[in-house]
């Protein structure tokens, strides 16, 4: 289940605090956990972790929105700060405020503010992004055995029947059951060219490109057949020198 995230509004006036919490209602995966216009018990829940992210007005009473801030430098917790004072912004950041919104919070603004402040929270997201852009993990039909398999390590794949065989540059292979553009689409590689009816190559292996063929760094020759052929030259021709 997707983690679901609380923040915290403070706000000395009740009807803003009502339009936050409404528009926050209906973003997936956040929650409001608290919602005072007293700064100082609002800080009191913050600091006994009620809350992932904090939403403050700048001026209020007692204890201002800057002053929140930095009371909050150290936890870990981003803060958004929501007021009708722009000037506020540039101190804001000073004080390692997360973003900035003018009131009343625009709901896009909003919910990109708390985008960010989730992302900063999830210490995995980046290592997730990483892996989408650069892993991809192969399981057998069984989910006894899941394989990490690195996208420009392809050499090339073969289609056969209803199962394509994805040959690697360390000369492993591994299968995918599904159709020819199923697997190509459950490789992400965008270097991933289909060249024949039954075979798709990554084009930073070629090493020759002839007339009905093209050779791979590892020796492989794979037929190129007329319908592919000319989008293919198209590919190098950029790049040819004359």
């Amino acid at each position: 289940m997707e983690k679901r995230y609380t923040i915290g509004l403070i706000d000395d006036e009740e009807n803003s605090l009502e339009i936050l919490a409404q528009e926050i209602s209906m973003l997936p995966g956040f929650e409001v956990g608290f919602s005072t216009v007293d700064p100082v018990l609002g800080l009191e829940y913050v600091l006994n972790g009620r809350v992932d992210i904090l939403i403050t007005d700048i001026l209020m009473p007692e204890l201002g929105g800057l002053e929140l801030s930095r009371k909050l430098i150290d936890s870990g917790i981003p803060v958004i700060i929501c007021s009708g004072h722009s000037r506020y912004a540039i101190p804001g950041y000073r004080v390692e405020a997360l973003g900035f919104l003018q009131k009343p919070a625009d709901p896009i603004e909003l919910a990109e503010a708390l985008e960010k402040a989730r992302k900063k929270l999830d210490s995995l997201y980046w290592v997730r992004k990483e892996m989408e852009g650069n892993y991809v993990v192969v399981g057998d039909r069984l989910g006894h055995l899941s394989q990490v398999v690195r996208p420009n390590e392809i050499l090339y794949m073969e289609q056969q029947n209803k199962k394509s065989i994805v040959k690697m540059e360390d000369g492993s292979e591994f299968i995918l059951v599904s159709s020819f553009m199923e697997s190509l689409r459950k490789l992400k590689s965008r270097y991933m060219v289909r060249v024949h009816q039954s075979f798709a190559v990554n084009i930073l292996k070629i090493r020759k490109l002839q007339s009905d063929e093209c050779e791979l760094i590892s020796g492989d020759r794979i037929s190129t057949s007329k319908t592919y052929r000319e989008e293919l030259r198209q590919i190098f021709e950029t790049k040819k020198i004359r």
